[in-house]
């Protein structure tokens, strides 16, 4: 049985999480024009939440598996056509099978669920459905119908997670459940037929994106076999997203339409897949548990099952031991970036500084907009002495900076070290804004603000930078005076 090893505080975070999503499902075809959510409120809605996620939920960090969901997320935004979303994907840390959508265009999916997949297809039919969700505005129109969620509301949910996370116990929960006790006996209501629409919506979209419409089918009966697995106190896809046995049957018949077997024009969506699973499996499950599973499936010739004894004893600091596996799976898949990225990686822990850029160059030629190559690649240059090189690397993949900080870290530093002082000062900024190292961050913005000319967008974020830190310092300054 999984075990999420939570705790209290943890779950009821959780919770109040659930009850959050359990809200983004209404009415699809009602007319946007009536909605009464304006969307500049749902975003600052959504980054609040997302803040909040962010400070108490697990998130992986690891680059190489963030970038890979992120891609096939990007690959089916782009049948979306027009949206006013930016869009961006995260994965929790926890062996849960769920995933969620919050306002705002951010969607999250568990390590648990990824673990249960078994090819790209059905990890882009949940981010596909997800979408669905955000794209058809349900938690606008929830507004609008006035059944759930008015700001108050919002702002009850809100509160009853800061207190549960903080150990406010029952009276957090009880202020949660306050807040939305009509709006979850309303939500009922609509919930077969909301999940239903989102399904048509994400099967519309992952067939676009070239996915086979069967492997949204395939993921949710996956995802009805596993719920066994789920510790009772915590959300699963069943619970914020029900009806799922109904559903399976309604998405059966649905992909025996002529439309969507015509639309799945990429049947080879495996890729980088199972790589990136055992990326997964190596960095954040139980290691023990990881390497027998890896060992076993060595001995029969699995390449991702090499890979992952790779990624596990990188994982431990055992980098000798961990080369000849890493190099091992290279050779037998020598065309999987995802691969040499890791390889590289390797060597530069090593010092193999020339190897590293011979690896990471090669990995560049197969997917050129690889972020974490690209990163990886500027910090062999940067030892390398090769500055500008690197710098034009780091500024290849600046737009990933708020995943990713170290990028504007390194940027700021290189820039320095080839007296671009605007620059470094600017990129430094954004890294110690995201680290809350608020004094620092203050320091470099306004140091960035007088060098900064050419840029009224940059010059825009250093104020916006500047407000917040400063902000954050006399907060700071008044809770001192108070003691």
């Amino acid at each position: 049985m999984m075990s999420s090893g939570l705790s209290g505080k943890h779950l009821r975070f959780l919770f109040v999480c659930w009850l959050i999503v359990s809200f983004v499902s209404v009415e699809l075809f009602a007319p946007y024009s009536v909605v009464a959510l304006a969307l500049g409120d749902e975003k600052k809605i959504g980054k609040e939440a997302l803040e909040m996620i962010r400070a108490r939920l697990p998130l992986v960090e690891d680059g190489e598996v963030l970038t890979y969901v992120q891609s096939v997320g990007n690959r089916i935004v782009k049948q979306l056509g027009s949206t006013p979303y930016d869009y961006q994907f995260f994965v929790i840390n926890e062996p849960v099978p769920n995933a969620f959508a919050i306002p705002g265009g951010f969607i999250f999916i568990y390590r648990g669920l990824i673990e249960l997949m078994t090819s790209e297809g059905e990890l882009a039919g949940i981010l596909s459905h997800e979408l669905g969700h955000i794209q058809a505005h349900h938690y606008q129109r929830r507004m609008e119908e006035g059944t759930v969620l008015n700001i108050a509301t919002i702002a009850g949910v809100i509160a009853a997670a800061l207190l549960g996370a903080q150990g406010g116990g029952a009276g957090a929960q009880a202020l949660a459940m306050g807040t939305i006790a009509g709006a979850q006996t309303a939500q009922l209501k609509y919930s077969r037929e909301n999940e239903e629409e989102a399904d048509q919506l994400g099967l519309r979209y992952l067939c676009a994106a070239g996915y086979p419409a069967k492997d949204m089918v395939t993921v949710m009966q996956r995802l009805n076999q596993a719920q066994w697995m789920v510790h009772s106190s915590i959300p699963s896809y069943l619970l914020t997203h029900p009806a799922l046995t109904e559903r399976i049957q309604y998405l059966q018949t649905l992909t025996r339409k002529p439309e969507y077997q015509t639309k799945a024009l990429n049947t080879d969506t495996q890729g980088d897949f199972p790589i990136m699973q055992a990326s997964l499996v190596a960095e954040y499950s139980d290691p023990r548990a990881a390497e027998d599973r890896f060992r076993l499936a060595s001995r029969k010739g699995d390449v991702a099952a090499t890979y992952g004894l790779g990624r596990l004893y990188l994982r431990q600091g055992r980098v000798s031991e961990a080369l000849p596996y890493l190099q091992e799976a290279a050779r037998d898949d020598p065309r999987s970036p995802f691969v040499l990225s890791t390889l590289g990686d390797a060597y530069l822990k090593q010092g193999k500084l020339n190897d590293a850029q011979r690896v990471l160059q090669t990995a560049l030629l197969m997917d050129p907009s690889a972020p974490v190559v690209h990163y990886r690649l500027a910090l062999a240059l940067k030892e390398l002495g090769q500055k500008e090189e690197a710098i034009q690397h780091l500024q290849r993949i600046e737009q990933w900076a708020p995943a990713f900080p170290d990028i504007d870290y390194n940027l700021g530093i290189l820039y320095g070290q080839t007296n671009q002082m605007g620059p470094a000062h600017f990129h430094l900024g954004r890294y110690y804004l995201h680290q809350h190292n608020w004094d620092t961050a203050a320091f470099h913005f306004r140091k960035a603000r007088p060098l900064i000319s050419d840029s009224p967008q940059k010059r825009e974020e250093i104020d916006r930078g500047l407000k917040e830190a400063e902000k954050h310092i006399k907060e700071k300054g008044l809770r001192g005076m108070k003691r």
